[in-house]
């Protein structure tokens, strides 16, 4: 019985030291992101209305959309009256297509049904979504909570996961600034997409500007453009746009918001710290308010 007893208890210990070896040597330490990235589609609307589609899309180890925040910026920069600094999701209700929906359902409550539809998705999968002629979705699954056309919606979608870029991160946040030139008449939006990690801290942003003109025919944004934004000439530190942009994100990994707010700048917000000073000439106001508003 002694014998028996003993090799009882020897396997129990066996067996104990074996499920605590396979706790340690396979920790859940997946992170929730694996890859971000940033979309932007740009059109002008009877040569009066800017329309910014902006798409910012996080996927998993897999490669499927985990998380996606799809806005619009329209406005009409040229008239001052009219001119917009709300993005349709910032409307809300006051955006006011509730009233003529066939559905009864505002644009806010629409683009969040489209989201959640495509959590889960592939590229391929988006871009399959079945729409008619007008690009309102026809597919059973979306006719009674979806009924605005989603075109440009899937053309940024599909252009943030062909640009999403490798991170680990736990959160991803999305925030934006409209601004526009009456004079110029251009419409002007800063997009910044925001991965943090479990503590708060920012393992990856990605910050660009869709700077609109009415009468130009160039939808391409600020980071699209390269060396064709043409600042390198006129930069002190010969260096363009789309390069100091990435100076500057790279600056941000490992800070919080209250880092970010807290970069140092001129009165024309120019950073002043001698860390940024050699490699960041641009005015960063506009990005670092884009920034906190993603990480609020």
């Amino acid at each position: 019985m002694n014998k028996m007893l003993k090799v009882l208890a020897a396997s129990a210990l066996v067996a104990t030291a074996l499920v605590g070896c396979g706790k340690t040597e396979t920790p859940d330490t997946a992170a929730k992101y694996a890859k971000v990235g940033l979309g932007v589609v740009s059109s002008v609307k009877n040569e009066v209305q800017v329309n910014t589609t902006f798409a910012a899309v996080a996927l998993d180890a897999d490669g499927k959309i985990a998380y996606v925040s799809i806005d619009v910026a329209q406005t009409n920069p040229a008239d001052e009256e009219k001119a917009k600094t709300e993005s349709k999701k910032d409307l809300g209700d006051a955006y006011g297509m509730k009233g003529t929906s066939g559905i009864g359902k505002e644009w806010n409550e629409q683009i969040a049904a489209l989201e959640e539809y495509m959590v889960g998705k592939t590229a391929e999968e988006v871009a399959g979504i079945t729409v008619d002629e007008s690009n309102v979705p026809t597919g059973e699954d979306l006719t009674s909570t979806v009924t605005i056309k989603i075109g440009d919606y899937q053309a940024a979608v599909a252009k943030a996961i062909e640009n999403a870029v490798e991170v680990s991160a736990e959160k991803v946040s999305v925030g934006h600034v409209m601004a526009n030139n009456a004079e110029k008449g251009q419409a002007n939006t800063t997009i910044a997409v925001v991965a943090t990690d479990a503590d708060g801290k920012i393992v990856k942003s990605i910050i660009d500007v869709a700077q609109i003109a009415i009468a130009s025919d160039d939808m391409r944004t600020k980071l699209e453009k390269g060396a064709d934004y043409g600042m390198a000439g006129a930069s002190p530190i010969g260096k363009e746009w789309n390069e100091q942009i990435t100076s500057l994100t790279e600056y941000m990994v490992g800070k919080t918001a209250a880092d970010v707010a807290g970069i140092e700048v001129s009165d024309t917000k120019v950073p002043t710290s001698e860390d940024l000073t050699s490699t960041v000439t641009i005015k960063i106001g506009d990005y670092q308010t884009a920034v906190a508003n993603a990480l609020k």
